[in-house]
């Protein structure tokens, strides 16, 4: 996994870890143009994350989620089937939809809000997430998010999986315990 050093700790206690499913939520989605200004004045192609004070290039393949924050990402043609939508009725305008609950599941970690913390990712392109990032609320802190395999009959982060991190503060609008 792409965790920077600074959080590397988290890999060596798999008890902290916990299990979730993704939640259904409103979001929009438009397909990916590298031509077209998003969020970033006169840089076409870009997208700015702005709860992890992240920038990131959109490509000409895949769409561009807008989260329930405003912060926008770029995501792969196979994370399109999240969004409940048919792929060839998103345009380069932004639509609204509601994303689909999935059997995936993941494993997170609550990284507490006073410690500032990086997470390299790579969607196609490689980009550094912030953590509790200053100026912006984070509940109890932003959590990491993998997603988890099933190992002899037990959940397990998956440190092969690029990561992501949550925002704390939005969290629990968008994922929800496992029931075992």
């Amino acid at each position: 996994m792409n965790i920077s050093k600074n959080i590397q700790w988290i890999t060596d206690n798999s008890a902290q870890w916990k299990f979730y499913t993704n939640k259904s939520y409103r979001a929009k989605i438009q397909r990916a143009d590298s031509q077209q200004v998003y969020n970033v004045a006169d840089k076409p192609g870009v997208v700015y994350n702005c709860l992890e004070d992240a920038y990131e290039k959109v490509g000409n393949t895949g769409y561009v989620v807008t989260g329930i924050a405003g912060e926008m990402w770029p995501i792969g043609e196979n994370a399109v089937k999240k969004y409940n939508v048919n792929p060839d009725n998103i345009t380069a305008e932004a639509m609204e939809v509601d994303t689909v609950e999935l059997d995936t599941v993941y494993a997170a970690i609550r990284i507490p809000a006073d410690t500032r913390f990086t997470l390299e990712v790579d969607y196609g392109e490689k980009a550094i997430l912030q953590g509790n990032r200053s100026d912006i609320e984070h509940g109890e802190g932003d959590y990491v998010l993998v997603t988890a395999k099933l190992t002899d009959g037990v959940y397990l982060p998956d440190f092969d999986d690029s990561g992501r991190i949550i925002n704390g503060s939005i969290f629990e609008k968008l994922y929800k315990s496992l029931e075992v």
